[in-house]
């Protein structure tokens, strides 16, 4: 199945995120050559991303998530399934 992932970044947080940056590409590109995730996007404000994600279920995709170095500055998350038309 693939999954929307919505989430929004904490903006008070960014210069303790700014060091994990490099983590955090990192890990999305692993997940890309895994064909976890099948598109990434952020934003322009560099707090919000959505994401294309492909797991067996949306706890496997929540697990997924939590496992991003970024994941502890999460203030709202949204994952919904998509339908291919």
């Amino acid at each position: 199945m693939e999954f929307m992932v919505r989430a929004s970044l904490r903006a008070q947080d960014q210069e303790e995120m700014l060091p994990l940056v490099p983590q955090e590409q990192a890990h999305i590109q692993a997940l890309q050559e895994q064909g976890t995730i099948k598109v990434h996007y952020l934003g322009a404000d560099r707090l919000s991303v959505w994401v294309v994600m492909r797991g067996e279920s949306q706890d496997q995709v929540q697990k997924a998530l939590e496992a991003f170095p970024l994941y502890p500055y999460v203030r709202e998350l949204e994952i919904a399934p998509l339908f291919k038309m």
